[in-house]
């Protein structure tokens, strides 16, 4: 069975690990109250983790859905079906982005650690997350851990140094990580790039390109250093690593998009550097490497065992056996971490640590068409929901019911409300309140009989039998969406239920009759609520609170008679409320807060390298331009339609650097896409008609990079949101003095004052 990896298969060996394993453990510093769980021979015994988010940052919705809410659906439902389960997450607290925090906060890591991890728990207790540990990883068990898997991974040959040139600040005395270091971008020119990534023009990049650098800390400008790091010879664990990938995959059922990240990585593995020359993280156990600490990659995953040990004694029995499953619920961009790095660390040691088998991945979940974004105020973040006054139950739902599966999903309030008011409100909340409701009023609180069942009771019952057995095979593969609508699904069968046998009437002309009705209804409810407990346990709560129950702690496996004749219940309530217009109206404008210092739209320095006519169309070119785009290392050139057939010749187009519209909706012009616009400037006469067209050019020829950034003067760049046509043709754009303008700003070259001019008109459009 997979779980475990290179096993020894002679005593002498086993003995050896069995020797380092009790060594492991004894070396752990021990923590007090933690309890001796762990796993139980002839029992599934099931290991949860979700991915640790960074502790420097509030968590929004799409971290909550995209491992941490997902991870405990999965970890409820094993729970429920009677499965040994240890759910484990924590706050990944070490690296370079909590320092910077530090920084801003004017304080010390060791305090952003402690002040966000408060935050992030409490957040997740909101959301009911019913985890075994919520841990973190500045622990005294991360740091006994993690060196010792450096440890043997060093003695095993995987392990090599190596120099890079890094800046070091003479000032502060100590290497810049990318994220201390700040400069001018060396391909758009704007002044406050970042060392990893400039936000003008979105390029990656290493510090030592930038131009002018200074440090951030101090300001004083760095100078080049050579520094040696430790690098993970990953391609020497090439062949393992794809035999586990393949194996795991295949057995488990990896989502598409898992294996197809696993593989590419897995076929172009490259040594990775392990190392950073920081002072908040793991610090590296070998002679001459003293003084670094461990890259955040490499610590992080490791977070998942010591948080384990800060959970219970017998962590490595969890951790190091083959009859333990492992199960990831992650973001698609951490895939490579899981499937690729963290597999081949635990290999490398010849320890027979539990590999992942399987693994749930996410897309994006964005925010009414943009991108969640705390600094702009846009979209709705952990420590906002509670502000709501909706509750947990509601928020969970909708993000279950909307999770980002197979592809990117959006955050809308509207459809909130529709989810609220017709799903919950009307379909499951309806149903159980009706029920229970009825019995109180018409039977005096106590389940009557069950009298014999009817063909339209038989037939119910195998549909909902039918429905459970789809609800379990859907989250045994964790298709997590698909069994919330087998839940929906039972629902809608006892609304269909309720109003055919129409029980208001019978309970007038056969109450024996009315009863039995009631009985099948009222067991109904009960499986729903049992259903519905991993989704929404909150919901289930008050359903077991008025049928005056037992919390529920098994899943049926079918349509299941628990509730007897005479059993009394309690009084119901209304479940879910309504969400109203005005309300809804509210919080989507609280929580989107358009930043009015960013650009409207994505406009560039672009260059057209080929200008061909279209083929069906006199007036109009087919042009390849050069934003600055890229793919595989390479110029991605976009393909744009415009109609300049009439008024420029090819060599006129390719003279100079033009203004492009980069974030249009690509659309189809006489059959060819268009993934852009060259905006033009155009001067009319006196008759009304055009009578000059301009290009728009960097004012006296000035020559800058492909891509650079256009800003109006005081906005910063655009957010990465798509235009379409209706919503460009509302921008105030304009040529005025000559030169092109938003709302009366004048349009600059990031980074420098360089206006954007139009040669020969004075005063017109931009279109």
């Amino acid at each position: 069975r997979l779980g475990a990896h290179a096993r020894h298969s002679t005593r002498g060996k086993q003995a050896a690990h069995t020797a380092s394993m009790a060594s492991l453990s004894e070396r752990c510093p021990a923590v007090e109250g933690v309890s001796d769980r762990a796993p139980i021979a002839g029992r599934r015994n099931v290991l949860i983790t979700s991915a640790l988010p960074y502790v420097n940052n509030v968590p929004h919705l799409g971290n909550i859905i995209g491992c941490v809410l997902s991870a405990d659906v999965y970890a409820r439902f094993c729970r429920m079906r009677g499965d040994n389960v240890l759910f484990v997450a924590g706050t990944d607290e070490y690296g370079t982005t909590t320092e910077q925090r530090a920084m801003v906060e004017h304080t010390t890591p060791a305090a952003i650690c402690e002040k966000y991890y408060k935050l992030h728990k409490g957040v997740y207790d909101w959301f009911d997350i019913d985890f075994d540990k919520f841990g973190r990883t500045s622990t005294p068990q991360q740091t006994t851990i993690t060196q010792d898997i450096f440890t043997k991974l060093n003695s095993n040959g995987y392990i090599f140094p190596d120099t890079v040139e890094q800046l070091y600040c003479e000032k502060c005395a100590r290497f810049l990580a990318d994220r201390f270091v700040e400069g001018i971008c060396p391909l758009c020119g704007f002044d406050g790039a970042r060392g990893d990534q400039c936000d003008s023009c979105q390029r990656l990049m290493n510090a030592t390109e930038l131009k002018s650098p200074k440090c951030k800390s101090c300001n004083a400008a760095p100078v080049l250093r050579s520094s040696r790091h430790l690098f993970l010879d990953l391609p020497k664990l090439g062949n393992e690593l794809s035999q586990y990938i393949e194996k795991a995959a295949t057995e488990n059922r990896w989502s598409t998009n898992a294996l197809q990240v696993a593989r590419a990585w897995a076929k172009d593995l490259r040594p990775r550097c392990i190392t950073r020359d920081l002072t908040w993280g793991t610090p590296v156990p070998l002679e001459g490497f003293k003084d670094k600490v461990f890259y955040v990659w490499f610590d992080a995953p490791i977070g998942y065992i010591s948080i384990t040990a800060n959970c219970t004694s017998q962590w490595e029995k969890w951790w190091k056996s083959e009859d333990v499953e492992l199960v990831q619920f992650m973001g698609k961009d951490n895939i490579p971490f899981h499937t690729v790095i963290f597999p081949s660390t635990l290999i490398g040691t010849r320890d027979p640590w539990t590999l992942m088998r399987c693994i749930s991945t996410t897309e994006y979940l964005n925010y009414e068409s943009d991108k969640f974004s705390k600094s702009r105020g846009v979209g709705v973040f952990g420590d906002d929901v509670q502000e709501t006054g909706i509750p947990s139950e509601v928020w969970r739902y909708y993000l279950l019911v909307n999770r980002p599966e197979l592809a990117d999903s959006v955050f809308l309030w509207e459809d909130m409300k529709e989810k609220n008011n017709s799903e919950l409100l009307n379909n499951l909340g309806n149903f159980s309140h009706r029920a229970m409701m009825f019995v109180g009023s018409f039977f005096d609180h106590e389940v009557p009989a069950k009298g014999e069942l009817q063909k339209c009771d038989e037939e119910l019952i195998a549909k909902v039998s039918e429905e459970v057995k789809q609800y379990h095979e859907s989250l045994e593969s964790r298709r997590l969406k698909d069994g919330l609508k087998c839940v929906m699904s039972i629902s809608k069968l006892g609304n269909q239920y309720i109003q055919e046998n129409k029980p208001w009437a019978l309970v007038k002309t056969d109450r024996a009759r009315c009863g039995t009705v009631e009985h099948v209804t009222l067991n109904l409810v009960r499986v729903i609520a049992a259903l519905a407990k991993p989704y929404m346990p909150a919901f289930s709560a008050k359903v077991e609170k008025f049928l005056a129950i037992e919390p529920i702690e098994t899943l049926p496996r079918a349509f299941e008679f628990v509730l007897a004749e005479g059993h009394k219940i309690g009084s119901s309530e209304p479940i879910f409320q309504k969400l109203e217009d005005k309300r809804i109206q509210e919080l989507k404008k609280k929580f989107n807060k358009t930043d009015a210092n960013a650009m409207p739209a994505d406009m560039r320095l672009g260059q057209i390298v080929d200008a061909q006519p279209h083929p069906t169309s006199d007036h109009l070119y087919v042009l390849k331009v050069d934003v600055g785009d890229v793919k595989d290392n390479k110029p991605a050139l976009r393909t744009v339609v415009a109609g300049l057939r009439e008024h420029f010749t090819p060599e006129q187009l390719k003279a100079n650097k033009i203004t492009v519209v980069c974030n249009l909706k690509p659309s189809k012009l006489r059959g060819v896409l268009s993934e852009g616009m060259v905006l033009i400037g155009v001067a009319q006469g006196e008759d009304g008609k055009q009578s000059t067209m301009s290009l728009l050019s960097p004012e006296g020829g000035q020559d800058f990079a492909v891509g650079t950034k256009l800003l109006a003067e005081g906005l910063g760049p655009a957010e990465a949101k798509v235009l379409d046509s209706k919503s460009f043709q509302g921008l105030k754009l304009a040529v005025d003095g000559g030169h092109l303008v938003l709302e009366g700003k004048p349009i600059i070259v990031a980074g420098t004052t360089a206006k954007i001019a139009a040669n020969g008109i004075t005063n017109g459009k931009a279109q």
